[in-house]
């Protein structure tokens, strides 16, 4: 992928259900991508429609990436070998941008070289479903073959759903745990939240509301005030008050070791996810 927005340039978006859509109507939106020149290949009749709203070609077939200047690769990562296969080669005059857990870029290029020793460059990147509120983090690594001018381009893309960082692509995975799989710990979060005030005599609305803005508070706090998480906690915590007996249930129950062993478990299953 360049920056090059000519006329010859195209994109193919292999895969488009909840993120690809996300990349592709935000990237539009932003006028990152032309959907003039922009295909989708997509097998579901109905995230086709969708797709086909936005003013792009829609195709079931795969081959329809061969000759583009970018492809996302949207798929999930138990199903690349065969989009793979039906893609078929692409040369390094393609530049791949995969948001697929566990492949690596080596991996990626190999599968997608057509048994030739060349094949196309590759960037990774792990966005995180709040793409959707164009409100992600995407971490974005340099891969086989890729140029500087490639990871410039895939950033510009990823900003279009939020906000992108350059990392290393040798911490990936850890970037699954730290951002692909975090939405879910938040969640989780919340539910027990939730019904704990449901518990304590609340009606399910307004538990949810109280802890869905409770939630939104924390963290746009925690996002424009300047001070680290353990300031903010301090701040809100008095010696012997109630957020203070909470907290101290959170410590005794190793909190803080079961995040990250839960993180851990993310990590090493994008890595066997590659294997």
């Amino acid at each position: 992928m360049s920056e090059d927005h000519g006329d010859s340039a195209n994109i193919a978006f292999v895969g488009c259900g909840n993120l690809g859509m996300a990349i592709l109507s935000r990237a539009i939106c932003s006028e990152v991508i032309d959907p003039a020149t922009t295909v989708v290949i997509e097998r579901d009749a109905g995230r086709q429609a969708e797709a086909s709203r936005l003013g792009v070609r829609v195709t079931a077939d795969a081959a329809a990436a061969r000759g583009a200047q970018g492809v996302v690769l949207a798929v999930k990562p138990q199903h690349f070998l065969e989009a793979a296969q039906a893609i078929g080669s692409l040369s390094g005059a393609t530049c791949v941008v995969s948001v697929m857990a566990g492949w690596s870029s080596a991996a990626i290029r190999a599968a997608l070289s057509g048994g030739g020793s060349d094949g196309p460059r590759v960037v990774r990147a792990m966005p995180n479903m709040a793409a959707q509120v164009g409100l992600s983090m995407t971490a974005v690594a340099r891969g086989a073959g890729a140029t500087s001018d490639d990871v410039t381009a895939a950033l510009r893309l990823f900003s279009a759903i939020g906000k992108a960082v350059e990392i290393p692509e040798a911490l990936i995975d850890a970037a699954v745990a730290a951002v692909g799989s975090a939405p879910a710990y938040l969640y989780l979060l919340a539910e027990a939240q939730i019904a704990a005030a449901e518990t304590m005599g609340f009606d399910a609305v307004t538990a949810r509301a109280m802890t869905i803005e409770s939630i939104f508070g924390a963290a746009t706090l925690l996002a424009t005030d300047g001070r680290e998480p353990a300031q903010l906690r301090a701040a809100v915590t008095s010696a012997g008050g109630t957020t203070a007996a909470a907290v101290n249930v959170f410590e005794r129950g190793e909190f803080v070791a079961l995040v990250a062993a839960a993180m851990e478990a993310a990590r090493a299953r994008s890595a066997e996810l590659g294997k």
